[in-house]
This record gives structure tokens, C-alpha cells and sequence, in this order.
């Protein structure tokens, strides 16, 4: 017996092929913007420049603490009058 495969959605069972999909566009949209060469043979390839670039711009950053107080006394120190 064939099977029907009308029932069957390939991307709805397959989120590991949409996930790379939507790695290439998101890479893809990061060159555009950078202005780099877009290789799709260097997704996932960590020894390129440009892939190694789009990791670290996808980066979590540490949150902004605000000014930190000016250390007068350390600071009249490190320079002669």
C-alpha cells in the first residue's frame, strides 16, 4: 500500500532542515549589511573570517552598569606634576 503523503508535512516533522534554512537568511542578511562576501559553504564552517564575525556579533552582551564613580586619588597618582 503507497502512502499518502498529502498528510504529511515535511517541515512541521523536519525543524532541523527549517532551522538551517533560517541560519543561511539570518547569516545571509548579516553580510548584506556588513558588506562581506556571502559564501552559503561557509555556514557553519568556523575556521572562515566572516562566519567567525556573525558568531561574535550574535553574542550575548553584559548589560550596561552605568558610570562607574572617577577615582581622583588613583588617578593624581599615576601622573607627574
Amino acid at each position: 500500500m503507497s502512502k499518502n503523503y498529502r498528510d504529511y508535512r515535511y517541515f512541521e516533522n523536519r525543524p532541523d532542515v527549517v532551522r538551517v534554512w533560517d541560519d543561511l537568511d539570518s547569516y545571509h542578511n548579516w553580510c548584506r549589511f556588513q558588506l562581506c562576501e556571502f559564501n552559503p559553504a561557509d555556514l557553519y564552517k568556523k575556521e572562515s573570517i566572516n562566519y567567525q564575525a556573525y558568531l561574535a556579533s550574535k553574542r550575548p552582551r553584559r548589560p550596561y552598569q552605568g558610570n562607574k564613580p572617577f577615582n581622583r586619588q588613583r588617578n593624581e597618582q599615576n601622573f607627574s606634576r
